[in-house]
């Protein structure tokens, strides 16, 4: 009987675990900026697991207590060809979720960041108002301001491929089992859809809770910027909604940075030299 009732309180909404799963490697700087937004959250119930695939990335991953496991990196081209570009790391995504045993789950890239303090203080009072057959979708917001998915989404309540990724979504592990990510782009749109399909009930919150720090650079492991690091996580006071991120808008007009705009070029030179391919 005793047994029982630890069990009942170890499962309890008073004890809510956040499985946080992230890929890295060669992003020291990212990752850095990234377990930072994590380990200064007030509610402190959650597991950073991690999945690296090369030795390199021990030299910054072991000055942190965490969970890492190694992947194997694969180097050789597809047997079969398609359409999407080859992303043979999407597949890291499927072992990070063999580790989870219980609780919820969120996936954060190491070039992603959570975008204050509360964020999983946050979260879990939601998920105490709700039950284990909920999915929540929040934003996630780009450097250049851009947030996913766009109002329209939660308007109509449905999710569009290019327009929402896998730190958009909260779900319970009970249905981790249920999808897997494949070895193309287009991935993470297509695990939410089968979440999307089977989680019975959805809470929409139109609002930003992930800054992703990076512009999609098509797996070439580019690092973030040192300055980036110095917005690494702000506590959410009124003096936080006042601190400029990447951006700074004047009169509806989106002002960035020097760095912003050499790397909105970088990103318009990458698209147009994936379409000539």
């Amino acid at each position: 009987m005793d047994q029982l009732i630890n069990n009942m309180k170890s499962n309890s909404k008073e004890d809510v675990l956040i499985n946080i799963l992230t890929r890295t490697s060669n992003r020291p700087i990212g990752f850095l900026n990234c377990h930072q937004s994590i380990i200064q959250q007030s509610y402190k119930n959650f597991n950073h697991i991690i999945s690296y695939d090369n030795d390199n990335d021990l030299n910054y991953i072991n000055a942190f207590d965490l969970k890492k496991i190694k992947v194997n990196k694969v180097t050789s081209d597809p047997e079969i060809k398609q359409s999407f570009i080859y992303a043979p790391y999407n597949l890291y995504c499927n072992e990070l979720l063999k580790e989870v045993k219980n609780g919820w789950i969120l996936f954060l890239d190491d070039d992603d960041s959570l975008l204050h303090h509360k964020v999983l203080e946050e979260a879990v009072k939601l998920i105490k108002k709700m039950d284990n057959d909920t999915m929540i979708v929040w934003q996630i917001r780009y450097p250049n301001g851009k947030t996913l998915p766009l109002k329209k989404h939660f308007k109509q309540k449905k999710i569009e491929l290019n327009h929402i990724g896998t730190s958009n979504i909260l779900f319970h592990s009970k249905y981790k089992d249920l999808a897997k990510w494949d070895e193309w782009k287009g991935a993470d749109f297509r695990f939410i859809n089968v979440l999307f399909n089977q989680i019975p009930k959805k809470k929409w919150i139109e609002k930003v809770n992930i800054q992703i720090n990076n512009y999609g650079d098509f797996g070439k492991q580019n690092d973030i910027d040192n300055i980036v690091t110095n917005n690494k996580i702000f506590y959410k006071s009124w003096f936080w909604w006042l601190l400029p991120k990447y951006h700074t808008s004047f009169l509806g007009f989106r002002i960035f940075n020097k760095i912003e705009y050499k790397k909105l070029k970088k990103r318009f030179l990458n698209k147009i030299s994936n379409i000539k391919k």
